[in-house]
């Protein structure tokens, strides 16, 4: 049986993070306790502006594309390498009628930051995955195609290679290939994004512009995220339309206005500030406020005991094309909330942490195999053992 880690631990340290432990467990008993009334308290607020899903029989050919990276970045032969995978399957009544795989590496001299290397590894893996959905478009030209993530998500990656003075050519180019791709996905009108890890906090930031009362107050809605009081409030079978509390502002905007009124920073015009800092990043990268505002969100809440799913899709899609999309029965998984053909996808292309390494491993192998005899051993000593010293044994 191995060990367990705590009990590695001296018992004086042991007996510390006993202590720190028991005074976090109060905390989040604390913090539950007053997220019940809160929820009590919206509770009223939500439900007066959901509306009801509904199911349709008809059946809507759906095409998912998801990517995966591998975490962890290695640091042998030389370079930092990374390994992503890209996926798609196509759904027919729920059955799978096609997919698609893509394998791709990421390679980038160690004298960059690994900050950097991150950011652009992750543009790399987006670009992958807009240019497998744009591929996909004529095979669901009657149907739909769902991509993981936000539309604009990407722009972030780039804005912070942008921050750190490392925005040049090869990054530059490889953005504006990954927008001009989801500006075609945008034209078809047939995409819709889903944003798995949502942080949105637009009902918070809707509540502070409605009551100066919740600015600088500690618990508050403006602290918590939407997913959660949603989760918690809507019943089974319901979505709701953000632009039935955001007009015509995409929800960062509010959650922007959520963030300032956390930080207390307000004014006599809160929602101007907050619209100059969500489109800002939009500014800098050259796309502008009009492409953002294009698109909109929803909640939807597909079973009782999974959370809601945020979804993001232009404009220009009918609402009742996107009811029917939803709404077809096993769209959306009992267990995650998520559309079923996206959890299909990331459930066939996910890497382990540690692939990277058996991947580099394996060009290793190879490598040794290939130049056996074309140089000398102590060449070889140097390069393959010495120089990397996080090679595991």
């Amino acid at each position: 049986m191995e060990e367990i880690e705590w009990l590695k631990l001296p018992h004086d340290l042991q007996y510390k993070f006993f202590e720190e432990a028991e005074r976090e467990s109060d905390r989040i008993v604390d913090a539950v306790i007053k997220l019940q009334q809160l929820i009590s308290d919206l509770k009223s607020f939500i439900l007066s502006n959901i509306e009801e899903l509904g199911f349709s029989d008809k059946k809507v050919k759906v095409a998912a594309v998801d990517g995966s990276r591998s975490p962890r970045l290695s640091e042998r032969l030389g370079v930092r390498y990374g390994v992503f995978s890209v996926g798609a399957v196509v759904l027919l009544g729920g059955k799978r009628v096609d997919e698609k795989y893509q394998a791709g590496q990421f390679k980038r001299k160690q004298a960059f930051s690994q900050d950097v290397s991150r950011y652009f590894f992750s543009l790399l893996s987006t670009y992958s995955e807009r240019k497998m959905a744009v591929d996909l478009l004529d095979e669901v030209k009657d149907g739909f195609l769902i991509i993981d993530g936000s539309f604009y998500g990407f722009v972030y990656s780039a804005l912070g290679m942008r921050k750190q003075g490392l925005f040049g050519d090869n990054e530059r180019d490889l953005f504006n290939r990954t927008l001009k791709l989801t500006e075609e996905l945008l034209r078809s009108g047939r995409v819709i994004g889903v944003i798995k890890r949502s942080h949105t906090r637009a009902i918070g930031g809707f509540l502070a512009l409605k009551n100066r009362d919740l600015v600088g107050k500690a618990e508050s809605p403006v602290t918590i995220i939407d997913k959660l009081l949603l989760s918690a409030i809507m019943p089974e079978g319901t979505l709701l339309r953000y632009e039935r509390i955001t007009g015509d502002d995409p929800v960062y905007v509010y959650t922007q206005l959520a963030y300032m009124a956390h930080r207390g920073i307000w004014d006599e015009d809160p929602l101007k500030i907050a619209r100059d800092r969500a489109y800002e990043p939009y500014r800098v990268m050259g796309i502008g406020e009009n492409a953002v505002k294009k698109l909109r969100r929803m909640q939807v809440k597909s079973h009782l005991d999974a959370p809601v799913c945020e979804i993001e899709y232009p404009v220009t899609v009918p609402f009742e094309d996107l009811r029917t999309l939803l709404g077809q029965r096993n769209f959306f998984n009992e267990a995650t909330g998520l559309p079923f053909a996206l959890d299909m996808v990331d459930s066939l292309i996910s890497l382990d942490p540690r692939f990277t390494d058996e991947y580099v491993s394996e060009v290793e192998a190879r490598a040794l195999g290939k130049i056996q005899g074309k140089v000398s051993a102590e060449v070889l000593r140097w390069f393959f053992d010495l120089l990397n010293p996080q090679k595991s044994t």
